[in-house]
């Protein structure tokens, strides 16, 4: 008979708990993304209008609060780099980084954020390091490409909300 006494205590004290947490839960802001940026996910999501190389791009996103150039870890998140870019240039796409580089290892083009993810969009016989090739792009036909990270592009930055 002792035994159904501590069975109850014991799950009163487990709803207490869940009530606790559920009710701390219900108290958490949505984060919110800063004016101009996008949100899509988790993610924050702005274009930058001027053009610059590549490191600078990093850094400048960077100077963001914290962005870095944007990943693209699937073609959801794809497309919208992309219509963020269409809605700049009306409808049409420019040369713009994103977050890839196979600065370390040639041909291993790996997420800036140090991510992992096996999504690429590059154009039929790219990558193909013409000239030393290291920077990812959206290129002006939508698809990605290795280019001269000194060429001046636009750039996509990225800020987790969490």
């Amino acid at each position: 008979m002792a035994f159904a006494p501590r069975v109850l205590l014991l799950l009163c004290g487990i709803s207490g708990l869940f009530s606790a947490v559920h009710g701390v839960l219900d108290t958490v802001p949505v984060p919110c993304c800063p004016d101009g940026w996008v949100r899509w996910r988790n993610t924050c999501y702005i274009f930058q209008s001027t053009q610059l190389n590549y490191t600078d791009a990093a850094v400048a996103c960077n100077g963001m609060m914290g962005a870095y150039l944007a990943p693209i870890h699937d073609s959801v998140e794809n497309a919208l780099a992309e219509e963020l870019i269409r809605q700049q240039f009306s409808g049409q796409i420019r040369d713009t980084w994103i977050g890839r580089n196979d600065g370390l290892t040639e041909g291993d083009f790996v997420l800036i954020n140090g991510d992992k993810s096996k999504f690429e969009n590059f154009r039929t016989n790219q990558p193909d390091n013409f000239q030393d090739e290291d920077c990812a792009e959206i290129d002006n036909e939508g698809d990605w490409n290795d280019d001269d990270c000194a060429d001046l592009n636009y750039y996509l930055c990225a800020k987790p909300l969490w």
